[in-house]
């Protein structure tokens, strides 16, 4: 079983408006959320019987040209809330010193924190972005092993675990993506791999994990292999316990008519 990771708009800001927390309003307004559950996102998924946690960070294509210090200086407010568990999606989207600044501002505030980080470049100019955000990731004080980047390209798939990290295989793209995923698999071997199927993002796929997971398990490759990509390595990374997603399931799931509990 995978966890479900939003990455939460809630401290997403615009250039000509403050923070904005919490999702749209009535007129197009943002709302200010207040205790509870970190997002709205997260109660949805909950209703659903869906064990949902978020990940909160200033995107680079979401930095703002004004109020940036005080969006920083919220951050921390924002992931001590209940259903935050890690910092991102952070990184890098056309590269620069200023977009470096505020990824190296969010790294120190994830080592202060203890905190792991999803960190992601633009397929624009994936390669040397990939190569920047190592080379930035590895000046930072946080943890190798709590690092998770996304977009990356099969060829730096092995770059990114020699670094220590996680590396994120985004099945968003439908089946070419699917049989990418495959390839790094068989390839690679299973160690630090997370297959993600990027549900929450435009046009995501909320089947393309599982089909992934019956394409591996066809193509012959163990199920303790599936299980870690498909969801045993993203538990590890984010420090969740299986048994405590499972139980969160439990809780959380909707009796449908004529079943029981979950098996």
């Amino acid at each position: 079983m995978a966890p479900t990771l939003a990455r939460a708009p809630g401290a997403a800001e615009t250039p000509d408006r403050g923070p904005a927390r919490g999702g749209p309003g009535p007129g197009g307004r943002r709302r200010r959320t207040r205790g509870g559950s970190y997002t709205p996102a997260l109660g949805r998924l909950g209703r659903a019987g869906l064990a949902g946690y978020a990940a909160l960070g200033l995107h680079p294509r979401r930095i703002p040209w004004r109020g940036l210090e005080s969006l920083l200086h919220e951050l921390p407010d924002f992931l001590s809330r209940r259903g935050a568990v890690a910092i991102g999606e952070i990184g890098l989207d056309a590269g620069g010193p200023r977009e470096e600044r505020v990824l190296e501002r969010q790294l120190e505030l994830a080592a202060s924190l203890r905190l792991p980080v999803v960190a992601a470049v633009s397929w624009r100019r994936r390669e040397p972005l990939t190569r920047r955000l190592l080379a930035v990731l590895r000046a930072s004080e946080v943890e190798p092993a709590r690092v998770l980047v996304q977009g990356a390209d099969a060829g730096a798939l092995r770059s990114v675990r020699a670094c220590g990290h996680q590396a994120g295989v985004l099945l968003a793209a439908g089946e070419p993506a699917i049989d990418e995923a495959v390839r790094a698999v068989r390839a690679l071997g299973p160690e630090g791999l997370v297959l993600s199927s990027g549900a929450g993002e435009a046009g995501a796929d909320l089947l393309a994990l599982p089909r992934a997971a019956a394409r591996l398990r066809n193509g012959g490759l163990s199920e303790a292999v599936v299980r870690r990509v498909c969801g045993g390595n993203a538990l590890r990374w984010l420090g969740v316990e299986a048994k405590a997603l499972l139980a969160a399931v439990g809780r959380r799931a909707p009796k449908a008519a004529g079943r029981g509990d979950i098996p």
